[in-house]
Protein backbone atom coordinates (compact mmCIF):
# COMPACT_ATOMS: atom_id res chain seq x y z
CA UNK A 1 0.00 0.00 0.00
CA UNK A 2 1.07 3.64 -0.64
CA UNK A 3 -0.60 6.71 0.13
CA UNK A 4 0.76 10.42 -1.20
CA UNK A 5 -0.84 13.18 0.17
CA UNK A 6 -0.90 16.65 -1.51
CA UNK A 7 0.17 19.60 0.90
CA UNK A 8 -0.16 22.96 0.07
CA UNK A 9 3.38 25.11 0.33
CA UNK A 10 2.03 27.67 1.34
CA UNK A 11 2.34 30.08 -2.01
CA UNK A 12 0.04 30.96 -4.77
CA UNK A 13 -1.97 27.80 -6.00
CA UNK A 14 1.40 25.44 -5.14
CA UNK A 15 1.74 22.42 -3.58
CA UNK A 16 4.17 18.85 -3.40
CA UNK A 17 3.44 15.76 -3.01
CA UNK A 18 4.23 14.14 1.02
CA UNK A 19 4.43 9.78 1.04
CA UNK A 20 2.57 9.07 4.56
CA UNK A 21 2.74 5.19 3.70
CA UNK A 22 4.93 3.25 1.24
CA UNK A 23 5.39 0.66 0.11
CA UNK A 24 3.59 -1.33 3.32
CA UNK A 25 2.49 -4.77 3.43
CA UNK A 26 2.35 -6.94 6.07
CA UNK A 27 0.13 -10.24 6.59
CA UNK A 28 -1.64 -12.16 10.11
CA UNK A 29 -2.77 -14.92 11.02
CA UNK A 30 -6.08 -15.38 12.79
CA UNK A 31 -5.48 -14.85 16.30
CA UNK A 32 -2.18 -12.86 16.14
CA UNK A 33 -1.72 -9.28 17.67
CA UNK A 34 0.54 -6.63 16.33
CA UNK A 35 1.39 -3.53 16.98
CA UNK A 36 2.55 0.17 14.52
CA UNK A 37 5.88 1.46 16.58
CA UNK A 38 7.46 4.87 14.73
CA UNK A 39 8.12 8.26 15.17
CA UNK A 40 5.27 10.97 14.55
CA UNK A 41 4.89 11.35 11.08
CA UNK A 42 5.84 7.64 9.92
CA UNK A 43 2.31 7.01 8.66
CA UNK A 44 0.69 5.04 11.75
CA UNK A 45 -2.32 6.84 12.13
CA UNK A 46 -2.98 6.61 7.62
CA UNK A 47 -2.13 3.11 8.14
CA UNK A 48 -4.98 2.48 10.69
CA UNK A 49 -7.16 5.05 8.50
CA UNK A 50 -6.73 3.07 5.36
CA UNK A 51 -7.31 -0.08 7.27
CA UNK A 52 -10.81 1.18 8.59
CA UNK A 53 -11.70 2.70 5.00
CA UNK A 54 -11.53 6.45 6.37
CA UNK A 55 -9.05 7.11 3.38
CA UNK A 56 -8.36 5.52 0.23
CA UNK A 57 -4.71 4.17 -0.62
CA UNK A 58 -3.03 5.83 -3.59
CA UNK A 59 -1.87 2.66 -4.72
CA UNK A 60 -2.35 -1.16 -4.09
CA UNK A 61 -5.01 -2.53 -2.25
CA UNK A 62 -6.02 -3.79 1.59
CA UNK A 63 -7.43 -7.22 2.07
CA UNK A 64 -9.05 -8.60 5.39
CA UNK A 65 -9.77 -12.23 5.10
CA UNK A 66 -9.46 -11.82 1.08
CA UNK A 67 -11.97 -9.34 0.92
CA UNK A 68 -10.77 -5.75 -0.20
CA UNK A 69 -11.65 -2.98 1.86
CA UNK A 70 -12.10 -0.73 -1.34
CA UNK A 71 -15.42 -3.44 -2.70
CA UNK A 72 -16.19 -5.11 0.20
CA UNK A 73 -15.82 -3.07 3.24
CA UNK A 74 -18.74 -4.38 5.48
CA UNK A 75 -17.72 -7.95 4.48
CA UNK A 76 -14.04 -7.37 5.26
CA UNK A 77 -15.46 -5.80 8.97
Amino acid sequence: MKKVFNVSTGKCCGSKKFNAVNDLSFGLELGECFALLGVNGAGKSTTFKSLTNEVNPTKGSIKVMGFDIKKDFEKAR
